[in-house]
């Protein structure tokens, strides 16, 4: 680890002993969290305009001490807020990762390849608690989010796309495609996953998640998009199985 980021790994320890607040309690318990060798690592939180609102940093951290050149996970965490609104989070994913310190191939990691993304999206989700919801941008050029682009564009459920099926595996379990204009403003284009409040909550998440999934099962593969396809509809066969499996 250099100094610098022994530096940044005290100002976190210092903010996170100094301010009990329930965000920040939030942010303890991804911070450390294991993948495989390499462990989470909270790069910075800071207080945003809006009340309970926190934008934050999570690096991925090897087992030589060196930090990801990118953070893993950027975004914004709420505590919620009036109207029975429940604590979200709205977030950039990076799946290819390069650590500092070395340009040694072997210094570089793909979640997706070492398999490690799912557990990562169940961190987060574990932290969204029922009737919150998990947003996910997919406006990015690494290959998860160009192929979550492509898949919504051939009608490829939402949680049938890479980046959607991560989303689902995390418990949530409706995912909408969600795109906003802000006074002219335009938010990135991303991904949008309810957690079911109650027990009839989740009768209506998983009868339009069925519906769907059945859908895109009827139609028939095309050629032009096997790549997408194939995969898209083992993931689709997956989570009927699990929805079954759990009613």
């Amino acid at each position: 680890m250099t100094w610098i980021e022994k530096i940044r790994l005290n100002k976190i320890k210092k903010l996170l002993r100094r301010e009990p607040l329930l965000e920040l309690e939030v942010f303890k318990t991804l911070q450390g969290k294991i993948l495989a060798d390499c462990t989470l690592y909270l790069g910075e939180v800071k207080q945003l305009h809006l009340s309970g609102w926190k934008g934050f940093k999570l690096y991925l951290q090897n087992s030589a001490g060196s930090l990801s050149e990118i953070p893993v996970i950027k975004g914004i965490y709420s505590v919620g807020g009036k109207d029975g609104i429940k604590p979200w989070m709205d977030l950039e994913y990076s799946e290819d990762l390069a650590f500092s310190g070395s340009k040694n191939p072997l210094n570089k990691l793909s979640l997706s390849s070492a398999n490690l993304d799912k557990n990562l999206f169940k961190y987060l989700g574990d932290v969204i608690p029922p009737g919150g919801h998990l947003m996910v941008s997919y406006e990015g050029d690494q290959r998860i989010h160009t192929d979550t682009i492509k898949s919504l564009g051939i009608g490829i459920p939402p949680s049938a796309t890479p980046l959607g099926y991560l989303i689902f595996l995390a418990g949530f379990q409706y995912i909408k495609d969600w795109y906003l204009a802000e006074g002219g403003f335009e938010g990135p284009r991303k991904l949008w996953g309810e957690k079911a409040p109650d027990q009839a909550w989740l009768q209506i998440f998983n009868e339009k998640t069925i519906q769907q999934i059945t859908q895109f099962l009827k139609k028939r593969d095309t050629s032009t998009y096997k790549e997408l396809e194939e995969p898209a509809r083992q993931r689709a066969k997956n989570i009927l199985e699990m929805i079954q499996k759990h009613n």
